[in-house]
C-alpha cells in the first residue's frame, strides 16, 4: 500500500507549503514597510498583522496536516512492523479523525476472543475487506501497512 514515492510526494508538498508561507510573509512585510514609510505606521502594522494571520491560517489548515502525514509515513517505513491476523468483525466506511492528526478507516478484528481496532489510511482507497473473513495484516502500532493474506488478496 505504501512506497517511498508516497514519502517523497508528501515531502515535496510540505516544501511547497513552507515556500508559500515564506513568500506570503515576505510579501506582506515588504508591503507593510512601504506603507509605514509612505502613508502611516499604523497601516503598515495592520498589513503586517494580516500577513502573519494569513500565514498562521495556511499553516493550521494545510501545513500541519501535511507535516503530520509526512511524519506518519516516515514512522511507517522506519518503525517496528508486525503481522496481526484475525477475523474481521466490522469495517468502517466513513473515515474518522484519530490521534488528533489524520483520518482513518476503522477495521475491527478478533483473534482468539480478543478484539483489536486497526486503522487504514483514509488517503488511500479503502481495500475490499469482507466482514467475517480471516485476514493477515502487516501493521505498525495499529496502523495497517499492507494486507498480506485473505479472501481477496
Amino acid at each position: 500500500m505504501y512506497s517511498q514515492e508516497d514519502l517523497q510526494q508528501t515531502g515535496k508538498q510540505l516544501k511547497r507549503i513552507i515556500i508559500l508561507l515564506g513568500a506570503v510573509l515576505i510579501a506582506f512585510l515588504v508591503i507593510s514597510i512601504v506603507l509605514a514609510n509612505m502613508v502611516n505606521n499604523t497601516l503598515g502594522m495592520i498589513i503586517l498583522l494580516i500577513g502573519i494571520c494569513l500565514d498562521i491560517f495556511i499553516w493550521g489548515v494545510y501545513g500541519s496536516q501535511v507535516l503530520a502525514y509526512y511524519r506518519f509515513l516516515g514512522d511507517m517505513f522506519t518503525g517496528r512492523q508486525r503481522v496481526e491476523s484475525g477475523v474481521v468483525k466490522r469495517v468502517g466506511t466513513q473515515p474518522v479523525y484519530k490521534d488528533n492528526k489524520l483520518y482513518y478507516y476503522e477495521v475491527l478484528i478478533e483473534n482468539d476472543g480478543v478484539e483489536q481496532m486497526l486503522l487504514v489510511d483514509a488517503n488511500k482507497p479503502l481495500p475490499n475487506i469482507q466482514v467475517g473473513q480471516k485476514y493477515e495484516f502487516k501493521v505498525f502500532q495499529n496502523f495497517v501497512i499492507d494486507i498480506l493474506s485473505g479472501p481477496n488478496v
